[in-house]
């Protein structure tokens, strides 16, 4: 079994897209463990991240990787191509963005949980992301669209990216908090 973490970030939560995540994560057969919704402080935000100098440029490295995927010129549009200056503008409007209203933070479990949440949400930015995915099904947002009005790509839910992040992840946001395991008609199905 495996653990993952699920934020529905405040644009879902206004766009009222929370029943359709958790069912979306439902029906392929995860089961929530825990949630709850919370107004985070920008300082609960910004520790959810690494915030190292390497992950800041690692922020970087992807929002250049984005522009280009989308043939567009970082430098034109941001005034930069230094990964570390663009991982820092990532993440100051990821925390602003974080703020924007409620979250729903979540774990869920089951067997490849993180890998088939990643599947689920899709690519991080919703105009690249594959058909079918909530990504592309709730959103257009993209690196040019963004940076054009000065904020960050709205991702709208957040998914562990490795067992050792959720882990990481899990600790952060429910750190008091006991797993209680449930059955359910599902698990007998693929689980015995």
């Amino acid at each position: 079994m495996e653990r993952t973490l699920i934020i529905i970030k405040p644009d879902a939560v206004k766009r009222g897209l929370i029943g359709t995540v958790i069912d979306t994560f439902e029906k392929v057969g995860l089961k929530l463990m825990a949630a709850k919704m919370l107004n985070p402080e920008a300082g609960v935000i910004k520790n959810h991240y690494p915030g190292t100098p390497e992950w800041i440029s690692e922020m970087g490295e992807k929002t250049i990787a984005s522009f280009k995927q989308l043939g567009a010129d970082v430098k034109e549009k941001m005034g930069t191509d230094d990964p570390a200056k663009l991982g820092q503008f990532v993440y100051d409007r990821l925390i602003k963005y974080w703020q924007e209203g409620p979250i729903v933070v979540m774990i869920w479990e089951g067997p490849g949980a993180v890998t088939i949440a990643r599947k689920l949400r899709g690519h991080t930015i919703p105009l690249l992301a594959q058909t079918g995915t909530l990504h592309s099904d709730f959103s257009f947002d993209s690196s040019t669209l963004s940076s054009g009005l000065d904020r960050v790509v709205k991702t709208f839910i957040h998914a562990s990216g490795s067992t050792d992040e959720a882990e990481r992840e899990i600790k952060y946001w429910f750190p008091d908090v006991k797993l209680n395991g449930y059955e359910r008609e599902i698990d007998s199905l693929y689980l015995s």
